[in-house]
């Protein structure tokens, strides 16, 4: 695994990020939703804030404003 330079307060933070969404995952999988949709669901949030995917994302979006614009100058 990757070692990142974070500083206490930033781990301290992580860590109870993950106690939170471990918890809540677990309420999901007690209350009987599937561990695919659990993971399925884990996925997507993951991909909500890949790097990647949201310079992808804001490129679609300028080219399809300055789609936008060029349809209205027509």
């Amino acid at each position: 695994m990757t070692e990142f330079n974070l500083s206490d307060e930033q781990k301290e933070l992580l860590n109870d990020a993950y106690k939170i969404i471990s918890s809540v995952l677990a309420e999901l999988r007690d209350k009987g939703v599937p561990d695919e949709t659990i993971f399925e669901f884990s996925q997507s949030l993951i991909r909500h804030y890949d790097p990647i995917e949201l310079k992808r994302l804001e490129k679609l979006s300028e080219e399809k404003d300055a789609l936008f614009k060029e349809a209205n100058d027509l």
